[in-house]
């Protein structure tokens, strides 16, 4: 199984197809088997798709540490481990997280984002669930294997942490062309959080599936693949389509 050894974390992941890279940043305390499973096949077909899996999460090795800009350098350092300068980078829920910390320390790296079912602050309400739900964890209410206990805490505590420290009035700096897409009946992230990230970042385009859930890269999996394709040649990451 493919790991790039890190020195201070061992990370999985897995790569398919040719072309442009693109990469999947899966939600929090999850990991790439369902993306591989489920979409690699289709991504393959037009970019170098690559996808991982989070320190302490999936079949990477656990770390002494975990934090935000922790995930982010493990995806910068995965890039360098794969010979990759750029590439349109993917995050759903907590990726979407991920991929703001990483577009904020490494914007000369990101061709464009995709932010799926995300959001860059949280309310009160919100920031008490997410810490909520790290703690569900922490005690094993959650059934969450114990090797990936601390990252998944970690995560959740990096999502309530939103509430004090956004990202929002720092992505009105970033000009890395975004694709914002979100579900208007997501109980998770909630679509306002795609309407707050379609407004900071400047050059972003935003669409929200008014019927959707959370994760509208499964929920919404044709219109999804159409909008990121034709996102993808519209900031030169792919050809024009051949008719």
């Amino acid at each position: 199984m493919p790991h790039a050894d890190l020195g201070d974390v061992s990370i999985y992941y897995e790569e398919a197809g040719a072309g442009p890279p693109f990469v999947h940043c899966h939600g929090l305390g999850g990991n790439c088997r369902r993306f591989v499973e489920e979409d690699m096949a289709f991504w393959s077909g037009y970019f170098r798709t690559v996808a991982w899996d989070n320190r302490g999460l999936g079949r990477s090795s656990t770390a002494a540490k975990y934090n935000t800009p922790l995930y982010a350098h493990d995806l910068a350092r995965l890039l360098d481990h794969l010979g990759i300068q750029q590439a349109l980078i993917h995050g759903v829920s907590w990726g979407g997280v991920l991929v703001q910390q990483f577009v904020l320390d490494h914007p000369e790296r990101c061709a464009g984002i995709v932010l799926d079912s995300t959001s860059s602050e949280v309310n009160v309400a919100a920031s008490e669930g997410w810490y909520a739900r790290g703690e569900r964890a922490k005690s094993g209410e959650s059934g969450i294997p114990a090797e990936h206990v601390n990252s998944t805490v970690a995560q959740s505590r990096a999502v309530a942490g939103l509430r004090e420290h956004p990202y929002t009035p720092r992505l009105g700096a970033v000009t890395v062309p975004a694709l914002v897409l979100g579900g208007g009946q997501d109980g998770t992230a909630g679509a306002g959080g795609s309407v707050i990230l379609g407004r900071v970042l400047p050059n972003a385009r935003t669409h929200i599936f008014q019927d959707a859930g959370h994760g509208v890269y499964r929920l919404e999996r044709e219109s999804f693949r159409e909008m990121v394709l034709s996102f993808a040649r519209e900031i030169g990451v792919l050809g024009a389509a051949v008719a």
